[in-house]
């Protein structure tokens, strides 16, 4: 299905293109990107079969385990008890109603700090996001729905938290670090860009900006509040990190250096290096990470923490760049001219949330997936 809806999407976006792309820059397109999520999935089904009991659960089982694994840790024996008595029911309809019923029960569990303190802190976020709306309507009238979506998200990880009286962890600080001042810096840049240009907020319409706030919110989510499964390797987040520093300082370099003529020597190892760095940030990393850990789980983090980087950093990076670079000549980051300074909004948008996590998952996918592979073929006889 999804190889099917891209070649519908391609197909359109060739035949709406003006003036049409070379003939092999458009058969390349048209074939590379299929063939990675081809590779992708299979690898992804290989360590799924392979490694993972979750095929063997039914759908009941399922339902239940995903209720046990929300639950605060000082509830975790009475969610694995209502597991164990469900191993004991027979017939699947019995199994239905023993799991939706032991699920009912876990959502009227009173929460861990107490309904009056959930309360609480469920009206301060509503108050945080009522103010975020009228403060960016007044200052930044185009970041409204923005601010009102990122605030609102950001709320109800805070309520999800306080519910589970989960205290922040920060077991790899640094990376968290990276990704949280990349969220601040993203958020900072735009409402910069939209001050200096208030005409350029039609190019965030609020679907745009939803997805935004959508993004960023999803990014610090995984950083602040890690999900157990993408596992607690320790090295994975590190290598995703360093991975996306290394990305966002190959999109400065781009940028800076398109309109230079560096000497032939540079010229040629830049020709090599170029090309291959958006390649290796994201497939060396989750291949490292797999390998190391000589699981497809311990890549498969690598993976995301250098997506959840790399999205944040390069459009921290790419507003700016776009107001420089238009000031200059009139033109876009990618040396056409524009008339209108917002085109580099809409640009940052399409790559640094949306072509760059797609192309950045499926690479990495493919990294973890020949990091555990490799592994477990050096070590013969390893279960994992």
């Amino acid at each position: 299905m999804v190889v099917v809806a891209w070649l519908v999407f391609y197909a359109v976006a060739v035949a709406t293109a003006d003036p049409l792309p070379p003939l092999e820059t458009a058969i390349a397109w048209l074939i590379m990107p299929p063939l990675l999520w081809v590779i992708a999935a299979r690898l992804v089904l290989h360590h799924w079969w392979a490694g993972s009991r979750v095929s063997a659960i039914d759908p009941p089982g399922r339902l239940l385990a995903v209720a046990v694994a929300a639950l605060p840790e000082r509830r975790r024996e009475w969610g694995r008890a209502m597991t164990a008595e469900l191993a004991e029911v027979q017939g699947r309809s019995a199994r239905w109603r023993f799991a939706l019923s032991s699920v009912g029960g876990l959502l009227l569990l009173p929460p861990a700090g107490g309904w009056p303190v959930l309360a609480l802190v469920a009206g301060v976020v509503v108050a945080s996001v009522a103010a975020a709306g009228s403060a960016a309507g007044a200052a930044v009238p185009g970041l409204r729905v923005f601010a009102v979506t990122f605030t609102a998200l950001a709320g109800a990880m805070v309520v999800l938290a306080v519910a589970r009286w989960r205290r922040p962890r920060l077991p790899v600080p640094a990376p968290t670090v990276l990704v949280t001042g990349a969220v601040a810096a993203s958020i900072a840049v735009t409402v910069i860009f939209l001050r200096q240009e208030p005409g350029a907020a039609q190019y965030l319409p609020p679907a745009a900006a939803i997805y935004l706030a959508a993004v960023l919110a999803g990014c610090l989510w995984i950083a602040l509040a890690g999900p157990r499964w993408l596992g607690a390797n320790r090295l994975a987040p590190h290598l995703g990190a360093a991975a996306a520093v290394v990305f966002a300082a190959w999109f400065l370099l781009i940028i800076r250096t398109e309109a230079t003529e560096p000497p032939l020597p540079l010229v040629l190892v830049l020709a090599v290096v170029l090309p291959l760095t958006p390649l290796a940030v994201f497939l060396v990393p989750a291949f490292a990470a797999g390998r190391a850990g000589r699981s497809f789980r311990s890549g498969l983090r690598a993976a995301v923490w250098t997506v959840i980087a790399v999205m944040p950093l390069t459009y921290a990076v790419w507003l700016p760049e776009g107001l420089r670079r238009h000031a200059i000549d009139g033109r876009a980051i990618d040396g056409e001219p524009v008339a209108a300074v917002g085109v580099n909004l809409a640009d940052a948008l399409v790559f640094c949330v949306g072509i760059f996590p797609v192309l950045g998952l499926t690479l990495g996918v493919i990294g973890a997936g020949l990091g555990a592979l490799t592994a477990r073929h050096a070590v013969p006889g390893d279960p994992s």
